[in-house]
């Protein structure tokens, strides 16, 4: 099924390089306007480890810590995410670890009036 596009959600496509390597699809996430995401956030959370790592995880999205820090996995989920490394004897060092959304989908908290 072809992604669905408009003037306002134009897809990613057009800041996609062909056949772009794992540094050039970082850079060319940071000036990504492709969908709604691009506003609110603070900043693209692309990924972290090694080319050559031994295991891949792939989040969800980016949480409100990680919009902030601009790194994968650095809040809550990061914390259960490493105790789990560990229990399993896994050298976090070898992980590589991105998100399927590449940054934060942000809400406003709205304080309730009195």
């Amino acid at each position: 099924m072809p992604a669905r596009t408009s003037p306002d959600r134009p897809g990613a496509q057009e800041w996609v390089p062909e056949g772009a390597g794992v540094d050039t699809l970082a850079e060319a996430a940071h000036g990504c306007r492709g969908c709604e995401l691009s506003g609110p956030a603070t900043q693209v959370v692309f990924s972290s480890g090694p080319d050559d790592a031994e295991v891949v995880l792939v989040g969800e999205q980016p949480g409100d810590r990680e919009d902030r820090e601009g790194e994968p996995f650095v809040g809550p989920a990061g914390r259960v995410l490493a105790d789990a490394l560990e229990a399993a004897g896994v050298d976090p060092e070898r992980v590589y670890v991105t998100n399927a959304v590449k940054r934060f989908r942000f809400t406003e908290r709205r304080v309730p009036s009195s």
